[in-house]
């Protein structure tokens, strides 16, 4: 037993950095072929380098046509990377106290989800996603980069529009910037196909979090992880990618270190599943309105 175990913790070690030279081979090849990093990771557009059929040079080569319409993607990729270099107020460290007010806040009695307050959420997620190893790196990253992308439509010139997920869903609908089969090079994210991303990663967290809560003292996170994994996320990434996630999978901290990024400093570890599962229920609140807005709107399945 001992010596399995022994095995066992070995072949995370080399495999972790495994895992690691995967997800940054990813994020570089998209670098290469001036894709977004989301285009596998979140699954915006089909990996054209993962069995696609490769950008022919026509492709590559063919400029948009001039228009008046919304910003140009150069336009629009500049004001990003000015959005990502702000400060994006995330505080000091993970607080679960703030996880859970900030999604509890984002759900109005009347159903409404406040846009800014589910960012809010997803910054204290981030901060989660950075304490389990810098495997999980890459993701916290993609991450950033959707919130800004919704930050930079709060402040845009229809920044009125980006307050609610309702009033975003409406206005995107009605100005054609949804994109139900392809949205052109040229046009900036979309507000609903971005918030779509987070939407399926947050179910990926809120399962791993209910198994953690719920489960016995003796359960293995990496498994917890993995298997909330495929359940919410794997079915929209491509097979390196799943790979490679399973590989970081195993870098995941033990059940008593997770209690102890959780607890924030302070409470005992027994009074960690009832906090945790007080904040697994105000997220899950937020994740199915969302879910029945998106379905009204035949949006689950964007690509």
């Amino acid at each position: 037993m001992g010596a399995t175990g022994w095995t066992r913790t070995r072949l995370c070690r080399l495999a972790c950095p495994v895992g690691v030279f995967f997800l940054l081979l990813l994020c570089f090849s998209s670098l290469r072929l001036h894709l977004p990093n989301s285009t596998c990771v979140w699954g915006v557009r089909p990996c054209r380098w993962f069995g696609g059929t490769p950008p022919s040079k026509e492709d590559a080569e063919r400029k948009p046509p001039p228009s008046a319409s919304p910003p140009s993607a150069a336009t629009g990729a500049a004001l990003l990377l000015q959005t990502l270099s702000e400060p994006q107020d995330l505080g000091e460290g993970f607080r679960i106290v703030r996880l859970q007010r900030a999604f509890a806040a984002s759900l109005t009695p009347s159903g409404q989800i406040l846009i800014r307050e589910y960012l809010s959420g997803w910054k204290e997620l981030i901060k989660l996603m950075d304490s389990l190893g810098a495997a999980f790196g890459l993701i916290s990253g993609e991450t950033r980069t959707k919130i800004a992308i919704l930050q930079e439509n709060q402040r845009g010139p229809h920044g009125a529009h980006y307050r609610t997920l309702q009033s975003m869903v409406r206005f995107e609908l009605a100005r054609g910037l949804v994109g139900f089969q392809s949205l052109p090079a040229s046009r900036p994210p979309s507000g609903c196909r971005t918030f779509l991303r987070l939407h399926r990663a947050l179910k990926w967290l809120e399962l791993f979090l209910r198994k953690l809560g719920t489960s016995p003292v003796d359960a293995d996170p990496s498994r917890m992880c993995a298997d909330a994994y495929q359940e919410a996320l794997a079915p929209y990434h491509s097979w390196w990618v799943r790979q490679a996630a399973a590989l970081a999978f195993l870098a995941m901290p033990s059940r008593r270190e997770l209690y102890r990024i959780l607890s924030a400093g302070g409470g005992e570890e027994g009074r960690g599943p009832r906090r945790l599962l007080d904040t697994v229920r105000s997220i899950a609140h937020v994740y199915n309105a969302t879910q029945e807005l998106y379905a009204a709107h035949g949006m689950l399945a964007l690509p």
